[in-house]
């Protein structure tokens, strides 16, 4: 966690930022070492990700001092940290670390090799290695592996006053203060105390009179996600984590709960477009094609599957030709419909707005949608299509067809990601593939196979 107390933004800091960036490329050390130490730890970071040769950027790094390399590190992309962290010795990786509050300094070992990673440790206090090798213990998309253990707690029966004397004796340990736990003799937590009532209660009272004993916690084991849907639900500015007693851990700060927040967007995007969440913008050519390849090799599979619908009606694309244009706007209206769809259920479903007891108002309210989009888009598109080639039978079929694969659109976007989540699958791993698929062919199907039925009994 970085404090900004001693820094101040101005309107023109990314000019000074590019500015810095140049003067860095052009080796103009002791100006870049001036510059660097005004900045804020996070812009430090934006300047170190912007540098793009990993020699400048580790000269930069070097000018910094200690506390604010260490802060610089926490913040920069995984690209800047992995390039720095490699070209840094274990003992001066050690001595950063020590700046670094628990959870950074676990994300920070979690991304070494395990060789790197004991003889980073072998540097640095023994608490400190404790400490991390603890958090590193939990899988890091839980409570406990987000979780800090720089937090204030004090005894049950406690005065205020001798809590106050606590809390001055480990402000440099805590520097972010805004609730202090109560534990009884096991550290079991019994309470907690917001900073506004600690202030207002009398120096003699007894932390237990003052104290609020509706204590919201989570369990080391809880998935991210669900920390920060708690966060969200109950405004929180930070968040207990306890054992399977009761027993506390730690805590986890609203600012961990940002980087969940957009990590767990970053994935969903990332899957919903049929992307691995591990691919950066700088990863090599070699890698990205790594990644990506499997998702297209899947998307080839369910496009040869609707190739072979529109080979089958070959007959009827000969006697129609336009028929090959018109199915087009079917099955591309469908995968629009389909997207939305998918896109909105997804998003309830992260959000813990669509329990399962709500499927089946989702499913019939997205039909419903369905049903008034295909008809009226499918009387403009059918319309159209008579005015412009003077076939009556062919608007209807167009019409016809764009209902229908609206409809099975909004059925395939709701009822495959509620499926997934039934069966335990996370929603945004597959569904946009399936669903894609299945408006495809069904689009190519519902046209050419309505238009077939029509040119032979009508």
């Amino acid at each position: 966690m970085v404090t900004q107390a001693s820094y101040s933004p101005t309107p023109d800091r990314p000019t000074s930022l590019e500015l810095l960036v140049i003067q860095a490329e052009l080796g103009q050390d002791e100006i870049v070492r001036t510059g660097v130490a005004s900045l804020h730890p996070a812009d430090t970071a934006e300047l170190l990700n912007v540098v793009e040769e990993p020699e400048v950027k580790h000269k930069v790094f070097a000018l910094l001092e200690l506390s604010h390399a260490a802060a610089a590190l926490s913040l920069v992309s995984p690209h800047t940290k992995n390039t720095l962290v490699e070209r840094l010795s274990d003992d001066i990786l050690g001595d950063l670390v020590e700046y670094l509050d628990s959870d950074d300094a676990a994300d920070l070992f979690a991304s070494l090799s395990a060789r790197r990673a004991k003889a980073v440790l072998d540097e640095v206090p023994q608490d400190l290695s404790d400490e991390v090798s603890q958090l590193l213990q939990y899988p890091p998309d839980t409570a406990g592996g987000i979780m800090q253990v720089e937090y204030m707690a004090v005894p049950q029966g406690t005065r205020i006053d001798q809590a106050i004397e606590m809390i001055r004796s480990r402000i440099d340990d805590v520097p972010d203060i805004n609730i202090v736990f109560v534990v009884n003799k096991t550290r079991h937590l019994v309470g907690i105390l917001p900073l506004r009532k600690f202030i207002l209660a009398q120096p003699t009272d007894v932390v237990e009179s003052v104290m609020d004993q509706q204590v919201i916690s989570v369990r080391a084991d809880l998935d991210q996600e669900q920390v920060a849907l708690m966060f969200k639900k109950y405004d929180l500015l930070s968040l207990p984590v306890v054992d399977i007693e009761g027993r506390l851990l730690g805590r986890i700060t609203v600012d961990d709960v940002v980087d969940v927040l957009e990590e767990e967007a970053t994935e969903d995007i990332y899957k919903l477009a049929g992307l691995d969440e591990e691919e950066e913008v700088l990863d090599s050519a070699w890698q990205s094609m790594r990644l990506r390849l499997p998702w297209l090799a899947l998307n080839l599979v369910t496009t040869t599957l609707s190739a072979l619908v529109i080979a089958f009606f070959e007959g009827t694309i000969q006697q129609v030709a336009i028929a090959a244009a018109f199915m087009t706007i079917v099955a591309a209206q469908g995968g629009n419909a389909g997207v939305q769809t998918l896109t909105v259920i997804v998003r309830g479903i992260a959000l813990g707005e669509v329990p399962l007891t709500h499927t089946k108002r989702v499913l019939v309210k997205e039909l419903t949608i369905a049903l008034g989009n295909g008809l009226a888009l499918g009387c403009a598109a059918g319309l159209v299509a008579y005015l412009w080639k003077g076939n009556p039978t062919l608007g209807i079929v167009l019409a016809l067809a764009l209902m229908v694969n609206l409809v099975v659109a909004a059925f395939v976007g709701s009822i495959v990601p509620l499926t997934l989540r039934r069966v335990g699958i996370d929603p945004a791993v597959a569904s946009n593939v399936f669903v894609t698929a299945c408006t495809d062919i069904c689009g190519f199907l519902s046209f050419l196979g309505i238009l077939t039925l029509f040119l032979r009994f009508v």
